[in-house]
């Protein structure tokens, strides 16, 4: 369950961090579609995320001692994995954008 809900986090920080920028352009009129370069950069910035979130939060526990679930560890890991989710693709934008110029 923990890697279930790392992974909806991740996704989640990936996916706002990918289309609020690419909906805010598209209602000013500076780009008519989704460009391929956003998926790619996004599909970079989630396995990157994945790749470090499972390292680092694997020992991360959600279970109480007699086995039931801890609702407010199991939202605190979600704020975790969206914050990595939305940082790394920050990250991946940023030396997309640096590599340009």
């Amino acid at each position: 369950m923990e890697v279930a809900v790392q992974l909806f986090g991740i996704f989640c920080g990936v996916l706002c961090r990918t289309l609020f920028p690419f909906l805010r352009k598209l209602a000013q009129g500076k780009i008519k579609k989704f460009g391929v370069k956003y998926f790619y950069q996004a599909l970079g910035a989630f396995i990157i995320s994945v790749i470090f979130s499972l390292v680092i939060l694997s020992s991360y526990k959600i279970h109480n001692i007699d086995g039931s679930v801890n609702f407010l560890s199991l939202l605190k890991l979600f704020s975790v994995a969206f914050s990595f989710g939305f940082t790394f693709n920050s990250l991946v934008n940023e030396a997309g954008n640096w590599g340009n110029k």
